[in-house]
């Protein structure tokens, strides 16, 4: 691409974006840095998250923990709890141990460098540019999803088939020479507008006469299906006021999270054994609907067996009892909110 093309492109995006930014709570004024602290939670929270999804919990995250310091020293229960509804909790415990490190060896202050940013969990090449980019104004070419699209549509050829140094240097060469930061967002904004990964708007893109991606004629409408797998929750019910609740595993999804008891998340239906046979046949249990959840890759249907335990009832499963006062105060998924609201409606239907 010539680099008449490639000035034209860069003035018309720039234009587009002080024209139209997305006025972001984590984002600088015009000409200023962001926030290195809001910017380290933010790019965290946008890992394989969409924006609008992250909106909904920034703002909370900050009043709870309004300084990374306040943030080391809380516990891990607290940080997951404040994560709790935005998926991908891996992203919490690794937030949660750099804030550490950096309270540790930083004296609490973010470094500016990447590549001390990239040794600290949780933080890759795009992040720790994004963070020495947008908070410190440092000369990085910032590459998410977003530019790596782009750049490979005017390029029009396969972004995952070219190796790391190639797209480096395919990204450095329609990157300005200054302002890296505002241009690499600029990008992120006009793809959520223009260049979204699936039906793109090549029909009213305002770079279509200089971009080399198939035109609008051309683009087929791509439907996404998800795979689907199924479990059965166990809504366990003592004195009709205690709930049994059991920790996730750290390396599994949802690792760290409190849930209602389940089986193994299988792709086949009823493949599943009851975890609680001995009580198969009393009279203290409903069965209930499935309930419907989605992940980024996935749909999981659950289905709901509602059990209320006398004193004198035992069985072998790791966990513990606890009040629904309790309950909320723990870190949960929105998955286990939706299984126990559901309980408690039918319950509550019964009586």
């Amino acid at each position: 691409m010539n680099k008449i093309k490639i000035k034209t492109i860069q003035r018309k995006i720039k234009q587009y974006y002080f024209k139209k930014r997305r006025l972001l709570p984590w984002r600088a004024k015009k000409g200023e840095n962001q926030n290195p602290y809001q910017t380290l939670i933010s790019e965290i929270m946008l890992q394989q998250t969409r924006v609008n999804t992250v909106l909904k919990y920034f703002k909370k995250f900050l009043k709870k923990f309004p300084n990374l310091k306040m943030l080391a020293l809380a516990s891990n229960e607290e940080v997951l709890k404040s994560w709790s509804g935005m998926g991908y909790y891996r992203r919490a415990i690794n937030l949660h141990k750099t804030a550490k490190i950096i309270l540790k060896d930083y004296k609490g202050i973010i470094p500016s460098e990447k590549k001390k940013l990239i040794n600290l969990p949780g933080i890759g090449d795009y992040t720790s540019a994004a963070i020495s980019s947008f908070a410190y104004g440092k000369d990085e070419i910032v590459i998410d999803t977003n530019v790596e699209r782009f750049i490979s549509r005017i390029h029009n050829f396969d972004y995952k088939k070219i190796d790391k140094n190639k797209k480096k240097d395919l990204a450095k060469n329609i990157f300005p020479k200054f302002n890296k930061g505002d241009f690499a967002q600029a990008i992120m904004d006009f793809s959520n507008d223009y260049c979204i990964k699936l039906n793109p708007k090549c029909h009213i893109c305002i770079i279509k006469e200089l971009c080399n991606y198939k035109k609008a004629e051309n683009v087929k409408k791509i439907k996404i299906t998800k795979n689907s797998k199924y479990c059965t929750s166990y809504f366990l019910l003592k004195k009709n006021k205690f709930f049994f609740v059991r920790q996730r595993p750290i390396n599994q999804i949802l690792g760290g999270l409190y849930e209602i008891p389940s089986t193994e998340w299988t792709e086949k239906k009823n493949q599943n054994k009851n975890l609680f046979e001995s009580l198969a046949n009393s009279n203290n249990i409903v069965l209930g609907k499935s309930i419907k959840h989605e992940f980024s890759h996935f749909v999981l249907f659950s289905k709901v067996t509602i059990i209320k335990i006398n004193n004198s009832t035992e069985f072998e499963l790791e966990g513990k009892w606890v009040s629904e006062q309790e309950f909320t105060e723990l870190p949960l998924s929105s998955l286990t909110k939706k299984i126990v609201d559901y309980s408690l409606e039918v319950l509550a239907s019964l009586n």
